[in-house]
């Protein structure tokens, strides 16, 4: 007999169960026990709750038991916690309860689950002392009685309170499938679920459904039937027989009404019933259920459940049967607008009487009823006739639960309103219905502020929606009007006389309503709060950009209305006050206290970035309208902030929005404006950067001087540069990149790079200082590297842009443009000699100690790296070899070719003595990605400053990259450098390769193995996810023959996962591209003079690149370095090398070379690639033919062309094209032959598979 189990700790709030093993009956066992009754008293009486969970009617079973027996006959499937709480109530405390549940071997599972979970939690809850008992064994009444009388005896029980379950296996079943515990196994749940679907498929399953809706106890039952009845309902085959439905109706009806008693059902089991009735009607009406809606009206009368049902139904009609936005057939389709037609001819008036008395009669004394009924006629507003709403019963209602206290029947007579205004309308009704309505002067008397902003924000979000839709509307309307009659005179049509006074009255009409609701719009822009001013900045923006058109419309001068020039004053301040921080703001001033406080401020400042976003263009596009009166007002805001605003010191948000605003102005302005000394907007300028300002020091202050003493560093440069030491300064102090917060420090290292690009002129002669307080900066820096990403969201100053690099580069450190400002600085040619080298050897020599300085504890490894991660410990040795590469690689973006080539030759040299150290970096740290990253980039920068002059240095440090770890990306990486190489410098390259080709050739052969597929069949997107399919995709095409389809065979079956794969591709694809490049750039002289074995592997590769990949583009690159050295070496010139030629030669003949381009490997001569490759195909066949004679005209007949497939009249008229004709000509023979070919294979290919 096993031991009983316990329940889990969690179960009980934590308390460890006590197990206990009693002694039953064999044929019975003891499932699980668990003792809660430790806290009670020795005295307490002990009472048995006994449940029999045989679900057979054993009422009448006469069990004679010594105690008191309280037999529970009970109605409903709640029978065990209906007898727990029973016994609570009757007994209460000083009591020990002892449940015995008795379960048959089947329902073993899902007993434990309730059990443990229900029964036992009732009990905790109750603060009553208990032990639970779980046997397992038979259920007929002679053994449950044994089974209770034991029990009985054992615990000295007083009373036995039975309860018998009735729940069967349909309601298990049900619960089972929403289980979510993880407790039920997945092989139960399935035969659950397997067991639902039969019962759904039964002719009988919507009576069960029906049934067990109206009965069960368990709210995942009721819901679970009466979503099978509403599938049941809108099944097409079977569909249910008519008295059936009839049935279902009625009950669905009386359940969701109420009529049919009981407890009111839940808000989710009344939208299920919703939903069947629903769709029942949708099948039904109008021509079976005629009257659907007036039996739905008629149950009105029944109270608020009743209405509250209505309203749930037309929510479901609106939702599943009238909404466009669900994916219909053409069928669906045609029932919806057969249903949507014949409710507007037969119930939307009735519907619209029963809105009006439902709100006339729910408003005050229940206002969620109010408030649902308003929010079904939201539903209706868009499509049904607009006076059934915009009337004189119903607006009235609509305006006075506008006005009521409770704030959901406010918000929903807003949304209703929202959209009658919304309305799709002509200009002149549209405006007639506006003010017939009576909204605008409720809408104006918010323009001292939206009600309940603060206390409740959701409602004034949708008064600001309704806002902006009456202002957007008018505004419309107006547009219409005006166009109308523009466009008439356009054209030449004249417009009569009253015509012109409609379209007058209705332009004054429209004038006179925006000015009424415009103060009411600035003060929803002025609220504080995010959603509320997003409502009605798009009509802001609108409204601007009419303005703008009323502007350009008006001449040259573009002047505005006085009228509508009055707006943009207020605009401006309206977008100022929303485009601040708010005065309790989160955000800190230099360094977070704790990790809350960070994460509100960042929070605060992403979502203020993102308001500013839509603010700071529409700022733009108001002053642009009316510049002088932007000027005023950000010179009125900059010179309150930085004069202390009164007497006391401004507060930082004051100080930051109207930096940022001056930022904003400058973005295409005129040029008068911004020219120093007479422009507005450079005096506004000039007047920021002679001040001083307290909050200067707060991080996002900073950020904003920073960034607007570079968009106007023109101001800086004039007058003789008077401002550029003290702005020049606070880059370098605290101010800048001395500043405490790390945000503050990167991003003014990269401004100040932007300043020395555009004054570095004016900044020579602050050079010596300028250095002196940059070189502790820069010295922290390569001290300090870091592999965070910056931020890449501003607030509007600082935009968008970040500083994070991609791919092997990782993060890039925006502080190492302090190096790149310091190289730009020290790059000029003007500086006297001797101090220029003296400055720049003492900025490179400690970058190139610290990368000597660290290898050796790098390339050591695990113990370096190890240490490095300690709390408090230096940053590890790779990465600061990595940084003072880096920084090297900036600092040579200021230093010119001709500089360190031509007029100061010595710099150049310290440039080459760092590549000497900085060769030793890959070599040291072989298996570093971004270093290798880093010293490829280092090797770019240093062919800009030193040019042919670094090539003798070149071999050591394309060797360093082509080590023995080199994995298929990295020689792809050399290989594409070597091809920027060959391009720039091409001939002069030639010692250079010498070196590097029979390297790199080497390499690559040794990446990609002797079973590697060269036709690339292996890496189609088809191929890596069916590698069965590689034979198949080598062998499929009539220029293939059956030694490139076996070599695919062969390939697809190497090992390597996808991402290698794809790599090696990659590599294959690089190789390519570097021979087409070095046979294009007059070296193919070089591979004369390299080892036999690399011309020999290069020209094979080649060849069968050009015969076989399956991308025509790849095929096309091959096929033309082929063509190249066939042209330059099998013609009649003696070149060295002239016996090896001869083998060239003969190999140009033998192989198929440039004739096997034209298709195999896939490549479909439909494609536009292929195209393209059939044209240099035949070029190269003819060129072939010239320099290697009528021997290979002969080989093409004889061998090649029959062994891929041609017959012989093709071949013969191939080679008559190839004598005789242009290439056009040749190319579209080939077009038309390699399509047949196509075609015959496939032919052949189906009467095989016939076979």
């Amino acid at each position: 007999m096993s031991t009983e189990e316990t329940v889990g700790q969690g179960d009980l709030r934590g308390e460890a169960p006590v197990a206990e093993a009693p002694q039953q009956e064999e044929a019975h066992r003891p499932l699980l026990s668990v003792d809660r009754s430790q806290g009670a008293s020795s005295g307490s009486r002990h009472f048995l709750i006994a449940v029999d969970d045989s679900g057979k009617a054993k009422q009448d079973a006469q069990i004679e038991l010594p105690l008191w027996l309280c037999r529970m006959r009970m109605q409903t499937n709640h029978d065990s916690e209906e007898a727990i709480q029973w016994a609570i109530d009757m007994f209460g405390r000083g009591s020990v309860f002892h449940l015995l549940h008795v379960v048959p071997e089947p329902q073993v599972e899902d007993t434990k689950l309730f059990v443990s979970h229900r029964f036992a939690k009732k009990l905790v809850a109750a603060k009553i002392p208990f032990k639970l008992h779980v046997i397992v064994g038979p259920t007929d009444t002679d053994s449950v009685t044994n089974v209770i009388l034991k029990k009985a005896a054992d615990v000295g029980a007083r009373c036995i309170v039975m309860a018998r379950h009735r729940m069967d296996d349909f309601e298990k079943a049900i619960l089972l499938s929403f289980d979510q515990s993880g407790d039920v196994g997945a092989g139960i749940k399935a035969q659950a679920e397997a067991y639902l679907a039969a019962a759904r498929a039964s002719p009988d399953a919507w009576r069960i459904c029906l049934d067990r809706f109206q009965s069960s106890g368990y709210a995942e039952v009721r819901f679970w039937c009466a979503q099978a009845l509403t599938a049941l309902a809108a099944q097409q085959q079977p569909p249910l027989p008519p008295q059936a439905r009839g049935q279902l109706k009625a009950a669905l009806l009386a359940s969701g009404t109420g009529a049919a008693g009981g407890p009111p059902l839940p808000g989710f089991l009344k939208n299920k019933v919703a939903q069947a009735i629903v769709a029942l009607a949708g099948r039904e009406y109008p021509d079976e259920w005629t009257s659907f809606f007036q039996d739905l009206l008629g149950t009105l009368g029944a109270g608020p459940p009743a209405v509250d049902l209505f309203c749930r139904i037309l929510a479901a009609v609106d939702q599943d049967i009238i909404s466009l936005e669900l994916p219909r057939s053409a069928e669906e389709a045609k029932q919806s607008m057969h249903f949507k037609d014949s409710m507007r001819e037969r119930a939307l008036g009735d519907i619209a009487d029963a809105w009006c008395a439902l709100l006339a009669a729910y408003t005050a004394p229940a206002p969620d009823t109010a408030a649902a009924v308003l929010e079904t006629v939201q539903r209706y507003v868009h499509w049904i006739d607009i006076g059934l709403v915009a009337n004189d019963r119903f607006v009235p209602l609509l305006f006075g639960a506008l006005a009521a206290p409770q704030e959901g029947l406010r918000g929903a007579a807003a949304d209703v309103l929202t959209e009658i205004v919304s309305k799709r309308m002509e200009a002149t009704p549209k405006l007639t219905l506006i003010q017939q309505l009576g909204v605008v002067p409720v809408c104006a008397r918010w323009q001292a502020g939206l009600p309940a902003v603060d206390e409740e924000p959701e409602l004034a979000v949708k008064y600001s929606r309704l806002l902006a839709a009456l202002a957007t509307e008018v505004l419309e309307a107006w547009k219409k009007v005006e166009n109308s009659v523009l466009s008439m005179a356009a054209v030449g049509l004249a417009v009569d006389a009253e015509a012109a006074a409609d379209a007058q009255s209705a332009c004054a009409t429209a004038s006179a309503l925006l000015d009424a609701l415009f103060p009411a719009v600035l003060a929803a822009l002025r609220a504080g709060h995010d959603e509320v001013a997003a409502a009605v900045v798009p009509f802001l923006l609108s409204f601007v950009g009419r303005l703008r058109a009323l502007q350009k419309r008006a001449g040259p001068d573009g002047v505005l209305p006085p009228g509508q020039a009055a707006h943009v004053p207020a605009i401006l301040e309206a977008l100022a006050a929303c485009a601040r921080f708010p005065q309790d703001s989160a955000a800190y001033e230099v360094a977070a206290a704790s990790a809350t406080e960070r994460v509100a401020a960042e929070e605060e400042e992403s979502a203020m970035a993102d308001r500013r976003q839509d603010l700071f263009t529409l700022f733009r596009n108001a002053a642009n309208l009316a510049r002088p009166e932007a000027y005023r007002f950000v010179g009125g805001l900059l010179g309150a902030a930085l004069s202390g605003g009164g007497g006391g010191s401004a507060s930082w948000q004051d100080v930051e929005v109207s930096v940022t605003l001056l930022y904003q102005l400058g973005e295409g302005a005129p040029e008068g404006d911004m020219r120093p000394g007479s422009g507005v907007l450079a005096q506004l300028a000039a007047g920021v950067m002679q001040a001083e300002s307290p909050a200067s020091k707060h991080r996002l202050v900073a950020l904003a001087l920073l960034e607007t003493y570079v968009r106007y560093s023109r101001v800086l440069a004039a007058g003789g540069g008077a401002a550029l030491p003290a702005v020049d300064a606070r880059f370098l102090d605290e101010h800048g990149m001395g500043h405490s917060s790390e945000a503050v420090s990167k991003r003014a290292a990269y401004l100040f790079c932007r300043l020395a690009k555009q004054l570095r002129a004016n900044l020579r002669p602050l050079l010596p200082d300028i250095l002196q307080r940059l070189q502790p900066h820069l010295a922290a820096i390569a001290a300090t590297p870091t592999q965070e990403a910056p931020t890449t969201k501003g607030t509007g100053v600082t935009g968008g842009r970040g500083g994070a690099g991609q791919g092997l580069l990782g993060a890039v450190d925006d502080r190492l443009y302090a190096f790149e400002a310091a190289g730009l600085l020290l790059g000029q040619e003007e500086l006297p000699a001797a101090e220029q080298r003296a400055w720049v050897a003492a900025l490179l020599q400690p970058l190139v100690a610290q990368m000597e300085g660290n290898l050796a504890a790098a390339a050591a490894g695990g113990a370096a790296a190890a240490a490095a991660a300690m709390p408090g410990a230096p940053p590890p040795p790779a990465l600061l070899v990595q940084q003072a590469l880096e920084a090297v690689t900036r600092v040579g973006k200021g230093l010119a070719l001709k500089l360190c080539t031509e007029q100061r030759p010595e710099l150049g040299g310290l440039l080459v003595g760092a590549l000497q150290a900085a060769v030793a970096a890959p070599r040291a740290l072989p298996h570093n990605k971004q270093l290798r990253a880093r010293f490829i980039s280092f090797l770019h920068r240093m062919l800009e400053c030193l040019g042919a002059t670094l090539l003798p240095c070149l071999p050591p440090a394309l060797e360093v990259l082509l080590n023995a770890q080199a994995d298929a990306c990295d020689v792809a990486d050399v290989l594409l450098l070597l091809n920027q190489l060959l391009a720039r410098f091409k001939e002069a390259l030639a010692p250079v390769m010498q070196e590097m080709v029979p390297a790199c050739v080497a390499r690559v052969h040794t990446v990609l193995p002797a079973d590697w597929d060269w036709s690339g069949a292996r890496v189609t997107p088809a191929a890596l996810a069916t590698p069965t399919a590689v034979a198949a995709a080598a062998a499929g095409s009539p220029f293939s023959d059956k030694s490139a389809a076996a070599s695919a065979a062969a390939g697809a079956g190497g090992a390597g996962s996808n991402e290698d794969l794809r790599e090696r591709a990659e590599l294959q694809r690089a190789y390519y591209s570097f021979c087409h490049s070095l046979v294009h750039n007059r070296l193919a002289g070089v591979l004369l003079g390299a080892p036999p074995g690399t011309l020999d592997a290069m020209l094979g590769a080649l060849m069968r690149g050009a015969a076989t990949h399956v991308d025509a583009g790849v095929r096309k690159t091959c096929v033309q370095a082929v063509e190249r050295l066939v042209g330059e070496w099998c013609g009649g010139r003696r070149l060295r090398g002239a016996a090896r030629l001869q083998g060239i030669r003969d190999e140009a003949v033998r192989r198929r070379g440039a004739a096997g381009g034209a298709g195999g490997g896939g490549v479909d001569i439909r494609d536009a690639a292929a195209i393209s490759l059939l044209t240099e195909v035949a070029q190269s066949l003819q060129l072939v033919h010239q320099r290697c004679g009528e021997a290979y005209l002969s080989y093409l007949c004889t061998a090649l062309l029959p062994s891929m497939g041609w017959p012989a009249e093709a071949s013969q008229q191939l080679v008559a094209h190839i004598t005789g004709s242009q290439p056009k000509a040749l190319k579209d023979f080939l077009k038309v032959a390699l399509q047949q070919l196509r075609q015959q294979q496939q032919q052949q290919a189906a009467a095989n598979g016939r076979r």
